[in-house]
C-alpha cells in the first residue's frame, strides 16, 4: 500500500515539474516568435509579422502584449475587425492596457464610432490625467458632436494641464467666438494674452470683446496699449472717440476727432465721425459745416447726403430730406440707408406710392430689416393692400415671437377692417403680455373689445391707456366713441325692458 502511494506521488510530481518546464519553454518560444514579429513589423512586412504573432499567441495566449502587436499588424493591412477582436482580448486580460486602448480609440475614430471613441479616450484620460493628447481628442470629439461648451472646457483643461498647449486655448477662443459666448471668449483671450501680451490680433479681439460686453473702460485701456505698440493712427483716434462717447465724456470724444482732423483734414471717416458727434451734441451748425466738406471732397460717398437727410428728419422736415436725397437716389440705388430714408420721408408726407417704391428697394438690399417691413406693412394698410400687409405681419411674427409691435399693428389692421376679430384679440393680448404698459397697445385691445360690444372691458383698457398717454387724440376719440355707444346701448336696453 505504501509502495503504491509512493509511486503515484512520484508520477504526479514528474507531471507537475514537466508542466512547469514545458510552460517555461513555451513562453520562451512565444517570446522568440514575438521578437521576430516585431522585427518584421519594423521592416514593414506585416503579413509575415502576423504569422509570427499567431505562433506566439498559440504558445502564450494570455500575453496581452502579443494581442496588441497582432492587432497593430491587422490594422496596418486594413483588417480592423480582427484588430478590434485582439484588442478586446488584450483588454480582457488587462483592462488598463494603455496601448490597446489607444489603438482601439483610433479604430473607433477611423470608423466614426464617436460614442465608443469618447468612452475609450475618457478611460485613457482617467488613466493618464496629464496627457494633453487624450484631453484634446476628447475636445475634438465634443466638437464633432457639436457640444461646443464641452469642447471649450476640454481645450482649456488641456492648457491648464500643460501651459505649453497654447493651441488648445486658441481652439477654445475660436469656438467661443463662433457660438457668440463672449463672456467665455473674454476669459480665454485673457489667458492667451498672459502668454503673449503684445500680440496685436489678441489685443484687438480683447478690445472688441470688452466693448461688446460693455466694459468700455477696459476697452479704452486695451486700445491705448495697441496705440503704444503700433503708434497713433486716425483709426485708433476714432475708436477712442467712440469709447469716450460711451463713457459720457463728450468733450474728450470731440478732442480725439479734432486731433485726427489735424492729421488729415479731408479724411472721410474722420469727417463723418465728427459730424455724427456734433449732431449728437446738438451742434448742428458746426455739423452742417463739416458735412458740406464731406459732400465737396467725397461726392461719391453716400454718408454726406445721409447726414443731411438725418438732420432734416430730426428737425421734422421730411421735404428737405427728400430734396437732399432724391437727386442721388439712382447713383446710390444699392445703398440701403438712402433708399430707407427716402421711403420714410415720403411716408411722413403721406406720399405712399413713392414711399412703397423706396422701402421695397431697401428691403431688396437688406431683406432682414424689420423696421423696413414694419413701415411697408403700415403703408400697405394705408393703401388697402391688405394681402401684402398680412404677409409682412405674419413674417414679422413668425421670425420673432417677441415683436410686440407686429402683434399690435396686425391686430389693429384686422379690427379696422372688421376682419377676424377673435384672432385680432389674440394678437393684441400677445402684445400686452410683452409690453403691458404701452398706451398704444392698451388702446388697440380696448378698441377690439368695443368692436365686440364688450363696453366695460373696452373702457377699462382705454382709460388705462389714457392714464399713460393723456394727450393722445386718437385714444381720447376712442374713449368718447365707446362712452357714446355704451350710453346708446344702455338706453336701448332700458327701452326694451320698459316695453
Amino acid at each position: 500500500m505504501t509502495k503504491i502511494l509512493a509511486k503515484t506521488f512520484n508520477k504526479l510530481l514528474f507531471i507537475y515539474l514537466f508542466g512547469i518546464l514545458t510552460a517555461e519553454n513555451n513562453k520562451e518560444l512565444a517570446l522568440n516568435h514575438f521578437m521576430q514579429g516585431e522585427f518584421l513589423m519594423n521592416q514593414g512586412n506585416y503579413a509575415l509579422a502576423i504569422l509570427e504573432f499567431q505562433d506566439a499567441i498559440e504558445l502564450d495566449p494570455n500575453a496581452s502584449t502579443i494581442h496588441v502587436s497582432i492587432a497593430d499588424g491587422y490594422s496596418r493591412i486594413g483588417k480592423l475587425s480582427k484588430a478590434e477582436d485582439h484588442l478586446g482580448i488584450a483588454l480582457e486580460l488587462d483592462s488598463e492596457e494603455k496601448e490597446a486602448l489607444e489603438m482601439l480609440g483610433q479604430i473607433f475614430l477611423s470608423q466614426k464610432r464617436y460614442e465608443e471613441a469618447k468612452k475609450t479616450y475618457q478611460k485613457l484620460s482617467d488613466l493618464e490625467p496629464n496627457n494633453v493628447d487624450f484631453i484634446f481628442t476628447l475636445a475634438d470629439l465634443a466638437r464633432i458632436e457639436r457640444d461646443w461648451n464641452l469642447a471649450i472646457d476640454y481645450y482649456v483643461q488641456g492648457y491648464e494641464t500643460n501651459s505649453l498647449a497654447v493651441t488648445g486655448l486658441e481652439q477654445a477662443l475660436q469656438i467661443a467666438l463662433t457660438i457668440s459666448n463672449f463672456d467665455r471668449a473674454q476669459e480665454i483671450c485673457s489667458l492667451l494674452l498672459e502668454e503673449n501680451p503684445t500680440n496685436i490680433d489678441l489685443l484687438e479681439t480683447m478690445k472688441d470683446l470688452t466693448l461688446f460686453n460693455g466694459n468700455y473702460e477696459e476697452s479704452l485701456k486695451i486700445l491705448k496699449k495697441i496705440e503704444e505698440i503700433n503708434g497713433q493712427s486716425n483709426e485708433i483716434l476714432i475708436q477712442k472717440s467712440a469709447l469716450y462717447e460711451e463713457l459720457n465724456r463728450p468733450e474728450l470724444a470731440l478732442e480725439m476727432i479734432y486731433n485726427a482732423l489735424e492729421n488729415d483734414s479731408v479724411n472721410i471717416d474722420v469727417l463723418h465721425r465728427l459730424v455724427t458727434l456734433l449732431m449728437s451734441q446738438d451742434k448742428n451748425e458746426d455739423a452742417i459745416l463739416y458735412n458740406q466738406k464731406i459732400i465737396d471732397y467725397h461726392p461719391n460717398d453716400s454718408r454726406g447726403f445721409i447726414n443731411t437727410a438725418v438732420m432734416a428728419m430730426s428737425g421734422k422736415k421730411p421735404e428737405e430730406a427728400i430734396f437732399a436725397l432724391s437727386p442721388h437716389s439712382e447713383k446710390f440705388s444699392e445703398d440701403f440707408t438712402i433708399q430707407y430714408l427716402l421711403g420714410t420721408a415720403y411716408y411722413q408726407i403721406k406720399n405712399y406710392e413713392k414711399s412703397k417704391i423706396y422701402l421695397s428697394n431697401a428691403l431688396i438690399i437688406y431683406p432682414q430689416s424689420r423696421n423696413t417691413k414694419h413701415n411697408l406693412a403700415l403703408i400697405y394698410d394705408s393703401t388697402g393692400d391688405w394681402e401684402e400687409s398680412d404677409k409682412l405681419y405674419v413674417d414679422l411674427i413668425s421670425s420673432d415671437s417677441t415683436d410686440a409691435q407686429a402683434y399690435n399693428n396686425y391686430a389693429y389692421s384686422l379690427v379696422e377692417r372688421d376682419k377676424d376679430i377673435d384672432f385680432a384679440l389674440e394678437l393684441a393680448q400677445n402684445a400686452i403680455k410683452l409690453e403691458p404698459k404701452s398706451a398704444a397697445y392698451l388702446d388697440t385691445i380696448g378698441w377690439i373689445y368695443f368692436k365686440m360690444d364688450m363696453y366695460d372691458e373696452a373702457l377699462q383698457y382705454i382709460r388705462e391707456s389714457l392714464s399713460i398717454d393723456s394727450s393722445n387724440a386718437t385714444i381720447q376719440g376712442h374713449l368718447n366713441t365707446i362712452i357714446k355707444n355704451k350710453t346708446k346701448f344702455n338706453s336701448s336696453k332700458m327701452q326694451k325692458a320698459e316695453n
